[in-house]
């Protein structure tokens, strides 16, 4: 007994650095996930973490109904105003699913840049379809923090909508109703 509690104090003791230790490109690719992740959670405080605290630019041009980052003129948003713009349109869903995958990742020194793959599920019953999906690609540019890898930029790429396109402005009346 006392022979199996020391082997595996061991390995917990040299495999725990292993772990902690990340590379650069897996911390980019941790901080572009967790958004979508902690945005399907509803944790607003850990999505506004993943972005700089000067702020970031959203693009959302490609898709016209976004709650921000749709504009000619693309400003910088702090983190809590990015949350703000998104919280006006999440919240009002039954369910959402953030599916981020087939990622490429480029760090130059204290910058990195980012393409991946979007699927985005989001479910609302109505007297309508339920579910609307954006299908499409994000493009990220972050930079490297005394806190880690921060987004200073993301665009989203719509590429095809499947479902029901009126879904985000029914989301967006139950938030503006407080029907969530």
């Amino acid at each position: 007994m006392l022979k199996s509690t020391a082997i595996a104090l061991a390995v917990v003791t040299f495999a725990a650095p292993a772990i902690a230790e990340m590379s650069d490109e897996q911390q980019v690719l941790n901080a572009i996930n967790n958004v979508g992740y902690f945005a399907d959670q509803g944790d607003w405080d850990r999505v506004a973490a993943q972005f700089h605290p000067e702020g970031a630019v959203l693009d959302y041009t490609s898709y016209a109904n976004a709650s921000a980052g749709t504009s000619e003129d693309l400003p910088t948003l702090l983190p809590a105003e990015i949350v703000a713009a998104w919280q006006t349109v999440l919240p009002g869903y039954d369910r959402t699913h953030h599916l981020i995958g087939t990622e490429s990742v480029i760090v130059d020194g204290d910058t990195a840049s980012t393409t991946a793959n979007i699927y985005a599920t989001h479910i609302l019953e109505n007297e309508g379809e339920d579910t609307w999906i954006f299908i499409g690609d994000y493009q990220h540019e972050l930079e490297k923090t005394d806190d880690g890898w921060k987004i200073t930029f993301m665009r989203a790429n719509l590429r095809a909508q499947l479902g029901n396109e009126n879904l985000p402005a029914l989301a967006s009346e139950r938030v503006a109703l407080g029907n969530n």
